[in-house]
């Protein structure tokens, strides 16, 4: 019914567009039509007195008529072979062939005037037939609007029929037996529609529903109390992902908040077994393992290449009860969680999706800090390298002045001939501006120094291939221990400038053909860095005057609340040694 409604509708509308389409030009044809009447009586005013005629306004006027009766409106009844169509060849051939000549000489001005009311009439009659061509199109279009204004209602009144018997009284009898559902009186539901329809379907599958929950509502008690359970644990679940989302993200480098965490999964999940391999920096292969099991040593393995490839995918199921699951943020790695279920059917697909959103939080939470820890790196090196920039635009064009000079003073002595009596302080003052310049060129440069994206253990590597390259008879070397541990920008800035100005002194003063740096994490979290060498050994008498190296390395160290220290080896060569703790909240640059 619905169809047939729908189809009558569009036959409707496509009656309309078709009254349209070809009712488009008549209003047009109408007006211009009756147009040319009055301009043949313009034309008669224009020649009743031929010596008044003006040639120029004549053609004017002859032009418009020729315009008006071609125009596309009137030209398209042309096509047409029936009476409006012969009405318009007929004014059409009169006018070119007849009244337009007439026109061409005063000759023909009376004859033109005679035959005028004659052709007016025929035109008038040409303006009827379109009248009564687009009268007849409309009969036509409200014929057909009342025909199927007729057959919409013919079938609105079958639908509300139908309605009535197959959908409103059935749905009346569903409402009654969902009313008695819910009073639990399921015995007393007997609907009684019953047709090869929806409707039918339903009362009958209504009933069988009521059927099987009279059968079933003994049972429901048991699984109201199971669903209570779950939704416990459920809760319990949630408000232990909310403190790890509120607590692993202030510090995701406390080990012991995470032991924490660990264990109440543990406990609610009823798990033997759970523990955390995590990395400091996005895609390592040196992990740190915390286990739930405090008696349990860390595992001290260098090599978690097979631990990462085993367990470091989204979700690794590697039996019916241990899981593995990634830590992984915007696709980086920061390595993985691992448990292992108490209960032979292994962990639910709910437990699994709270244990990966837990990952999910503490893989973001290292990610963030590690994005922090490089938007202080970056904001630090921009406002050194701008203090470097000041320095070279001042400091150093001044030094390089001051060099200059003493040269023209040297040159303008000895040309006096009174060099003799200043030199040994000319030479003094040459040697402490040299001395200045060489010191500010490596300040310049430490300011200049850039930190790369990553951890500390990739700026190391860094460096030494960058003295490598300066020194290639000596042998560096980089011995990288530290795991899970955060060293923020300020930290990091000033341990890589202690690495650098100590192999500074080593290409320098040791004669050593082997250094290398070596970087420990201590029971007590704090980090130890090593620079030692096998040159000849630290001289205390050998250090000259007006070098500070040493001096800024102990104010480095102690900016980042750490300790210093130089000694000579017994092997022989240098040690120096730098350590501190890792600032997790530092916000210096």
């Amino acid at each position: 019914m619905i169809g047939t409604i729908c189809l009558l509708t569009l036959f409707n509308v496509c009656s309309s567009l078709w009254f349209a389409w070809v009712t488009e030009n008549d209003a047009a044809a109408i007006n211009i039509a009756g147009s040319l009447r009055m301009q043949s009586w313009r034309l008669t005013e224009q020649v009743l007195i031929p010596e008044l005629t003006s040639q120029e306004a004549l053609g004017r006027l002859i032009d418009i008529y020729d315009n008006s009766i071609n125009s596309p409106p009137l030209k398209k009844l042309a096509e047409d072979y029936d009476t409006l169509g012969d009405s318009y060849r007929l004014v059409l051939y009169e006018w070119n062939n007849e009244m337009k000549p007439l026109l061409g000489s005063p000759q023909g001005y009376t004859l033109f005037i005679e035959q005028v009311p004659d052709f007016v009439d025929r035109i008038d009659r040409m303006v009827q037939a379109l009248q009564h061509n687009t009268e007849s199109k409309l009969q036509q279009l409200f014929v057909i609007a009342l025909l199927t204004l007729v057959g919409i209602l013919s079938l609105a009144v079958i639908t509300v029929r139908f309605i009535r018997s197959h959908i409103l009284h059935p749905i009346r009898e569903l409402s009654d037996a969902a009313t008695n559902v819910r009073n639990g009186e399921f015995q007393s539901i007997a609907l009684t529609y019953d047709a090869d329809n929806e409707m039918g379907w339903f009362t009958q599958t209504f009933n069988l529903m009521a059927a099987d929950l009279a059968q079933s509502y003994d049972s429901l008690e048991s699984e109201v109390a199971e669903q209570t359970r779950a939704l416990a644990q459920s809760n319990s679940a949630l408000q232990l992902l909310y403190k790890a989302s509120r607590n692993i993200a202030d510090n995701p480098y406390n080990s012991e908040q995470v032991s924490d965490m660990l264990d109440s999964w543990k406990s609610l999940l009823r798990l033997d077994s759970c523990y955390i391999c995590l990395s400091a920096s996005a895609d390592t292969s040196r992990l740190q393992k915390i286990t739930t099991d405090r008696k349990a040593d860390d595992c001290n393995n260098n090599n978690c290449n097979k631990c990462l490839s085993d367990n470091c995918a989204p979700f690794v199921q590697q039996d019916l009860q241990t899981c593995s699951f990634e830590l992984q943020s915007e696709q980086q790695s920061f390595g993985f969680l691992k448990v292992t279920s108490s209960l032979a059917s292994g962990l639910s697909e709910e437990s699994r999706q709270w244990l990966q959103t837990f990952a999910d939080i503490v893989a973001t939470s290292l990610y963030q800090s590690s994005s922090k820890t490089q938007q202080h790196k970056l904001l630090l090196m921009e406002e050194r390298a701008v203090i470097a920039r000041e320095l070279h635009d001042s400091l150093a064009q001044a030094l390089s002045y001051q060099k200059i000079q003493i040269s023209r003073l040297k040159r303008r002595l000895k040309k006096d001939g009174s060099l003799e009596p200043v030199d040994a302080i000319l030479a003094e003052l040459q040697d402490g501006i040299s001395s200045a310049y060489i010191q500010l060129r490596e300040l310049l440069r430490t300011f200049r120094l850039t930190l790369p994206e990553g951890d500390l253990e990739t700026a190391l590597k860094q460096t030494l291939d960058e003295y490598r390259q300066r020194e290639p008879d000596i042998e560096f070397s980089l011995d990288y221990q530290l795991r899970y541990c955060n060293i923020d920008a300020h930290q990091q800035i000033h341990a890589l400038q202690i690495v650098r100005e100590a192999l500074v002194n080593v290409i320098k003063h040791s004669q050593a053909t082997e250094a290398r740096v070596c970087c420990l994490q201590q029971d007590n979290s704090a980090i130890t860095i090593t620079v030692e060498d096998n040159g000849r050994g630290l001289d205390l008498q050998q250090q000259k005057s007006g070098h500070y190296g040493t001096t800024i390395m102990r104010e480095r160290a102690a900016s980042m609340d750490g300790e210093f220290a130089m000694r000579s080896s017994s092997d022989g060569g240098v040690h120096v040694i730098l350590t501190f703790s890792p600032d997790l909240k530092s916000e210096k640059l």
